[in-house]
């Protein structure tokens, strides 16, 4: 599905409700092409979890379930609600092949809306379950950043968090530091452990520059306490990942009430977020 105005023209796949294009009118492409080589993928939407299970297993009520990294949305077909111009809205259900892996009533809706030179992309969870739903969702863009090692991070404030290191998808809770003020300077190393996770930045935007200092874009992302940063080692992109949800930590014990990030949504309730993605076309 195509979205385009005098700025820039987006698409969005039905499947995942995944953008994989943002391009300006003079044909500028700022999102990652998923080079099967690589990284075979653009933007990948994370539900109903985030980052990786211990073993790819939870317990719910005593019962245990098996939910693959990052959870099923990514992979399945979103079903087109809402379409003009300017809009586009998607939908998820809970349905036969979702109960297997989770055993909860939802609809998880995704949106995009493009209003100038911007994208922003919203997240809608509702509880059509008679009990709590426990869930986690995330962003997963990827920018085009081609050499990566030309390119640094500059967040809204002068951030002193620690990454925590990541080994096969857990953290560890070995913490590195990795920011120089609110900078992150990327380089072809720097995701050799995987990927960088912080909780609680005091940032909400983040701008992705060249290292002349040339805006590439600009993400907002306000209300989503955990950031991961990543890429594949020599990618020509970066993925700014703000996420309502974290992977597992080595000491988890596997019971999905303990969870640490997971959001419980009462019966009939609903849950939004949104990040902007402005794109600097001129």
């Amino acid at each position: 599905m195509i979205l385009q105005n005098n700025k820039l023209k987006i698409s969005v796949d039905t499947r995942g409700a995944e953008l994989q294009s943002v391009r300006s009118i003079d044909g500028r492409e700022f999102i990652w092409q998923a080079d099967p080589q690589v990284w075979p993928r653009h933007a990948p939407i994370l539900f109903p979890i985030v980052g990786r299970l211990k073993d790819n297993a939870y317990v719910h009520q005593d019962q245990k379930y098996t939910l693959n990294q990052h959870g099923f949305a990514r992979d399945l077909d979103f079903e087109v609600i809402k379409w003009n111009p300017s809009e586009l809205v998607y939908s998820l259900k809970s349905n036969l092949g979702t109960y297997p892996n989770y055993p909860f009533d939802f609809d998880f809706q995704v949106g995009y809306e493009l209003l100038d030179n911007a994208v922003v992309q919203s997240f809608m969870v509702k509880n059509m379950d008679e009990e709590v739903l426990p869930f986690s969702l995330g962003a997963h863009p990827a920018f085009a950043a081609e050499p990566i090692g030309q390119h640094l991070l500059e967040f809204e404030m002068p951030e002193t968090a620690s990454s925590d290191t990541v080994e096969e998808g857990i953290r560890t809770g070995e913490m590195r530091d990795v920011f120089e003020g609110n900078r992150i300077q990327l380089n072809e190393t720097l995701f050799d452990k995987d990927a960088l996770i912080f909780t609680n930045l005091k940032s909400s935007s983040v701008i992705l520059k060249t290292n002349e200092g040339l805006p590439v874009v600009k993400m907002e992302y306000k209300d989503f306490p955990y950031m991961g940063i990543w890429s594949k080692p020599t990618a020509g992109y970066v993925c700014i990942e703000p996420w309502c949800g974290v992977a597992d930590a080595l000491a988890h014990n596997g019971n999905l009430a303990d969870k640490e990030g997971v959001i419980f949504l009462e019966p009939g309730e609903t849950f939004r977020r949104q990040i902007t993605m402005t794109f600097f076309v001129d």
